[in-house]
């Protein structure tokens, strides 16, 4: 995955000196206000950022989905797409244009820690600067910028007309050849509340694509002057139900939002009702020490932890379970021995015991994967409906792989020491010392575990011979998982026969076809070339305190503006 400090310059008429922030009408959060303390998703590490152009991981996006509405919203009890900062839009006969109309005036904000308010910000004649449909504009054509290098640009690319021409270009290109370039790009400002937007096929996708953040609106001036440090919080700008008030970086550390009073809400991201939200950065175990002792309103469930929780009356009582967004799996780096061969590849996804890990070290109820898609999305094919296919625990045949292998290589067991990598996380590291025991008693190999913070982890997963991964969807369509999660995958493995079937699958209006087409891609993605190992498919569980009235969300994120607590 590549990171960058690099930024651009995109809309030079917004004026730099906005950032003075003269602010007027500033409103506080009440001494007494309401203010929830939450650990879910966050983990024990600092969030890797919070720019939306740079996000590419959970941590990131649930905080940040509260600074920045999308064109549209995807409503996390249902999954549907509704209106987001764009009330209505339109849709040409084709099916690629889109035309989104905008809300009327809602401002950038900023939170001031003199004055201890969320405030306007303004522009340089005193008047509040606007979310507007250029602010759109330029922050998917950031996102879309070879410059800015966004580890999530492969994903936007193909619903943006020219933006793979865009993307693809030499960041070093001259200025003629790059605006012609972005002259070409589908997006068109039509005014201040209405943005035009073609794509370069008809999907019913499409709108499922501008709720997520690689369209976000941001604050071009604010990125063009602070770079790298433009959402820290002295220098944040956003707009959303919350503001940015704190953010104590590091392992330990915490971030707070603050509710921003110029929200005018909408009907899926409603005015909040909690003035204040502190995610804070601890390993699950630490949570619900924190919980148990009344000082964290919302924790993660340690596996560690469950026998004793379903045993507590009161504790039970506060666990909510439900079917989860994710797949975790193993990565496998196919150009290093001995993961270059597909038999090895397969032998140690096939000596993987999955079974024994959702029963004995997670114990939440969580589901064997055969397959990488999570079987409740749209067009997602099952290893019931196609038997035969996908992967499955099978250490007889794992082992006649691996001979074979070493037989045709004239290698032994002791020329390997595999090297496996995970995120710091008790239940991340309680699976790897488990398929560690497992690859030993089925190879006689002996693999190095590497921990990682969230951050350096991302960075450096495909250096290692495996590494530990979880793919949440970022919208509910098996597309998301057979083509935009493999698309500039750590594997670094590609396969021409699997693109042609997705790229079918994309095209084809037949649902059965779209499933055909899905569970043949899925059987050379983990049998065939067995780039990956699917582990399991998550659930959803939390424990929350009986003072709070919240919802639980279906999409990975929750939406905290429709919460409330008493206290």
């Amino acid at each position: 995955m590549r990171h960058t400090n690099k930024f651009v310059r995109l809309f030079a008429v917004l004026m730099v000196t906005a950032l003075a922030f003269a602010m007027v009408g500033g409103i506080a959060a009440q001494d007494d206000g309401k203010l929830l303390i939450t650990g879910r998703q966050m983990g024990p590490d600092d969030i890797p950022t919070l720019d939306p152009s740079l996000m590419q991981d959970v941590t990131s996006v649930q905080v940040a989905s509260e600074f920045f509405p999308g064109l549209t919203n995807m409503n996390e009890e249902t999954a549907e797409v509704g209106p987001g900062i764009a009330t209505s839009w339109d849709v040409s006969d084709d099916g690629t244009v889109y035309t989104f109309h905008l809300m009327d005036s809602v401002p950038w904000v900023h939170y001031n820690a003199d004055t201890g308010a969320v405030e306007q910000v303004m522009d340089d004649s005193g008047n509040p600067m606007y979310v507007t449909a250029q602010d759109f504009a330029s922050s998917i054509q950031r996102t879309a910028d070879p410059i800015t290098a966004s580890p999530y640009q492969y994903v936007l690319l193909p619903w943006i007309a020219g933006a793979t021409e865009f993307g693809s270009s030499d960041p070093a290109a001259d200025d003629a050849t790059r605006q012609a370039l972005i002259d070409a790009l589908g997006i068109k400002v039509i005014d201040d509340n209405t943005l035009e937007i073609t794509a370069p096929q008809a999907s019913s996708v499409t709108p499922v694509i501008f709720s997520m953040w690689i369209t976000w609106a941001e604050p071009a001036w604010a990125v063009d002057e602070y770079g790298e440090f433009w959402m820290e919080p002295e220098n944040a700008v956003t707009y959303g139900p919350y503001a940015l008030k704190e953010w104590q970086h590091g392992s330990g550390g915490s971030l707070t939002m603050i509710k921003n009073p110029f929200w005018p809400g909408t009907p899926n991201s409603p005015v909040a009702t909690i003035d204040e939200v502190q995610f804070v950065f601890l390993d699950s175990e630490p949570q619900l020490a924190n919980f148990e002792a009344g000082t964290l309103d919302v924790s993660e469930v340690p596996a560690s932890a469950l026998d004793r929780i379903m045993a507590d009356a009161d504790l039970s009582g506060d666990r909510y379970v439900a079917p989860g967004t994710c797949t975790y799996y193993y990565g496998f780096n196919t150009e290093e021995a001995p993961f270059d061969d597909a038999r090895v590849r397969l032998a140690f996804s096939e000596a993987i015991d999955r079974q024994s890990i959702v029963e004995n070290i997670l114990k939440g109820g969580q589901l064997p994967a055969g397959y990488f898609t999570l079987p409740s999305l749209a067009a997602a094919p099952t290893q019931a409906d196609y038997p035969g296919t996908g992967v499955s625990t099978n250490v007889e045949d794992a082992q006649a792989l691996w001979q074979a292998y070493l037989d045709d290589t004239g290698h032994t067991a002791a020329d390997f020491t595999p090297s496996l990598v995970y995120n710091t996380n008790a239940t991340h590291e309680a699976i790897a010392q488990a398929v560690q025991q497992q690859w030993q008693q089925a190879f006689g190999i002996s693999v190095q575990l590497t921990s990682e913070d969230f951050a350096t982890y991302l960075d450096n997963r495909g250096t290692f011979n495996v590494f530990r991964a979880g793919w949440c969807f970022d919208y509910p369509d098996t597309h998301n998982f057979l083509f935009d999660s493999l698309q500039d995958n750590d594997m670094h493995w590609s396969n021409a026969d699997f693109d042609a079937l997705i790229q079918d699958a994309f095209s084809a209006s037949d649902l059965q076809q779209r499933m055909d087409d899905y569970a043949q891609a899925e059987d050379i993605l983990v049998r065939t070339d067995a780039a990956l190992a699917p582990i399991y498919f998550y659930i959803t569980q939390d424990l929350t305190q009986t003072n709070v009235t919240r919802t639980h969300s279906l999409i990975g994120r929750e939406v905290y503006e429709k919460w409330d607590i008493s206290n």
